[in-house]
């Protein structure tokens, strides 16, 4: 099983959301706020952000906070007894 992260990449146009289908798994794009989540491969996730960086109709590319150790569940088991 490939590890995955998500990208959040912010457009000009939606024109560009054919070019983001190919780069990877779009699993999420909003045409009004100008947004996508993008799910990648992680080691190949630098490589392609600076690759989207590059696009023409890229505002700008940021990592998605839900792939962060704050949504990870600790064992909470032991602090309750």
């Amino acid at each position: 099983m490939r590890n995955r992260a998500s990208i959040i990449v912010y457009f000009k146009s939606p024109r560009v959301l054919k070019r983001l289908k190919k780069i990877g798994n779009v699993a999420y794009f909003h045409k009004k706020r100008k947004y996508a989540v993008l799910y990648v491969d992680e080691d190949r996730r630098d490589k392609i952000r600076k690759e989207l960086e590059s696009l023409k109709h890229v505002r700008r590319v940021e990592d998605s906070l839900l792939d962060d150790s704050m949504y990870k569940v600790e064992d909470v088991s032991s602090e309750n007894t």
